[in-house]
Order: structure tokens, then C-alpha cells, then sequence
């Protein structure tokens, strides 16, 4: 079990999350939920967090449309799909909130 924190999250392919936990098992999102005090053993990462499926290729136009999108606020009502995910990190994404 794995978790990480980051301030902008996108899980692909449509849902975008600010200030949220992502907790994996075995590269399989289990759950989101909101940060709101600091877990043990919990990965934080600045900037953005996109979790994209294998056989996906990320280019720069996940940030374009990202930047056009507004971040949900709550992950209470997300279903994840039982499908492995790549964790990539881009540290220099700046919201323009």
C-alpha cells in the first residue's frame, strides 16, 4: 500500500483533484480522499501528480487541459476502475488559481 500527496492530482482520463491523498495497491488506485492531517508513510510530491494508465503516452497537452479545467474539490463520489497506473511527477506545474 502506497500513498501520495500532491497539490494537483489528475487521474486519467478526466478527474482532476486539489489538495488530495491517493492511496494504491499493487499500482491500483484504491482510494482518494482530502488532505487534512499528515499520514505516516505518505509520499508528498510539489507541483502536479497524473496517474495515467500503461500504453498511454503523456504529453504536454494533459497541462493544457488541465489548466483550462477546474480541480474538484472532493473525491468522496470518484468509482476507480480496477487498472494499473504510472505515477508521473511534473514539479513545475503552476496552477493559474
Amino acid at each position: 500500500m502506497k500513498r501520495y500527496f500532491s497539490h494537483y492530482t489528475f487521474i486519467y482520463p478526466n478527474i482532476y483533484l486539489k489538495n488530495h491523498v491517493i492511496e494504491t495497491d499493487d499500482e491500483k488506485i484504491v482510494q482518494a480522499f482530502p488532505f487534512d492531517k499528515e499520514i505516516a508513510m505518505t509520499e508528498f510530491y510539489s507541483g502536479l501528480l497524473l496517474f495515467v494508465p500503461p500504453g498511454i503516452e503523456f504529453d504536454n497537452k494533459i497541462e493544457v487541459l488541465l489548466r483550462k479545467n477546474a480541480f474538484l474539490s472532493n473525491a468522496s463520489d470518484i468509482i476507480f476502475q480496477d487498472r494499473k497506473y504510472n505515477v508521473i511527477h511534473d514539479e513545475n506545474f503552476v496552477s493559474e488559481e
